[in-house]
C-alpha cells in the first residue's frame, strides 16, 4: 500500500472521515471513545478498538491527526489516556479551513472537560442505537449556544455544552446539556440558569420549535447532584421546572424515559 497518498484520498475511507469529524466537533476523544463511535460495524468492542487503532495509526501517519498522552483524571479515574485530536492538516483535508490547530496548549482541566462531553455525547448515541425508530440530533459548541437582548441592550449568551433533540415515535425532546465536573463555585451555575431563564422569557427558541429546551445539569456523582438541585430549588425566582441535574450514569435512562423533573413536560420545559 502507497504510504503517501493525498490525505484527500485518506478520507475515501468512510470510517477515516468518521473518526475526523468526532474529532472536528468535540475537538478530543479517547481510543475508546473513538471505538465505540463505530463499533456498531464489528462483531465485538474488542474488535472494534484494534481496528480502530489500526486506523488513528495511519491518520497519524498521514499527519491528520495527533496523539496526546495526559493524566486526565476526575472522569476516568486519574488514568492515563491515549487521546486523540485534529492536526491544522487534518482539519483543511476535512474542511478545507485553514485555521491552526493549537491542541497541545489545552489545559489538562479543560482537556478533562472536553473529554467529559465526548463521553456524553458517545452515551446519547450509544442509547438511541438501541431504541427502535429513535434518532438524535446532536450540536456541539459554539454551534449551540444561542444569544438575546440584556435588559440593558447588550447581547447576552447562553453557552450549552451540547444542544439534543432525540425524536422518538411519538415524541420529541428537546434539551440545552451543561456537563459540570464539581470544579464550578455553585454561585456560577446559578448564574448560567439565570441566563438560561431569561433566554426562555424572550420567547425567541419557543416561536422556533414549539418548546424550550430542558437545561439538563450532568454532573459526576450524586453528591453534586444534590448540591445543585438545591441551590437550584432555593432561589425564589428561578423556576426549576426549566432545570435538571443528573449524575453521568443517569443519561441513558434520561434520553429513554425524560429527566427526573415533576413538573417535566415530554419534549421541553413547562
Amino acid at each position: 500500500m502507497n504510504q503517501n497518498l493525498n490525505p484527500l484520498a485518506v478520507l475515501d475511507h468512510p470510517i477515516y472521515r468518521r473518526l475526523m469529524d468526532l474529532l472536528r466537533v468535540h475537538r478530543f476523544a479517547t481510543t475508546t471513545q473513538l471505538a465505540r463511535l463505530t463499533s456498531d460495524g464489528y462483531a465485538t468492542m474488542r474488535s472494534a478498538t484494534r481496528q480502530t487503532l489500526r486506523h488513528l495509526n495511519r491518520l497519524l501517519k498521514e499527519r491528520l491527526v495527533l496523539h496526546l498522552e495526559r493524566r486526565i483524571g476526575g472522569w476516568q479515574g486519574g488514568s492515563s489516556a491515549s487521546i486523540w485530536a485534529l492536526t491544522t492538516r487534518g482539519l483543511h483535508a476535512l474542511t478545507g479551513q485553514t485555521l491552526r490547530m493549537r491542541n497541545q496548549a489545552v489545559s489538562t482541566s479543560f482537556l478533562a472537560h472536553l473529554l467529559a462531553i465526548t463521553e456524553t455525547r458517545m452515551i446519547i448515541d450509544e442509547t438511541v442505537r438501541q431504541l427502535p425508530d429513535t434518532t438524535a440530533q446532536i450540536v456541539a459548541e459554539p454551534d449551540c449556544w444561542r444569544h438575546y437582548l440584556g435588559t440593558g441592550g447588550q447581547t447576552v449568551t447562553v453557552r450549552p455544552d451540547l444542544f439534543v433533540v432525540v425524536t422518538g415515535p411519538d415524541y420529541q425532546d428537546h434539551y440545552f446539556i451543561e456537563v459540570d465536573r464539581d470544579t464550578e463555585n455553585p454561585a456560577r451555575v446559578i448564574s448560567a440558569c439565570h441566563r438560561y431563564q431569561a433566554y426562555y422569557a424572550t420567547g425567541a427558541e419557543q416561536r422556533h420549535t414549539g418548546v424550550f429546551p430542558i437545561t439538563l445539569w450532568v454532573v459526576p456523582h450524586d453528591v453534586r447532584r444534590e448540591q445543585l438541585w438545591h441551590y437550584i430549588t432555593e432561589q425564589p425566582d428561578l423556576d426549576s421546572r426549566l432545570f435538571a441535574v443528573i449524575t453521568a450514569q443517569q443519561i441513558a435512562e434520561t434520553i429513554t424515559g425524560g429527566p427526573p423533573s415533576n413538573e417535566y413536560v415530554r419534549g421541553g420545559a413547562v
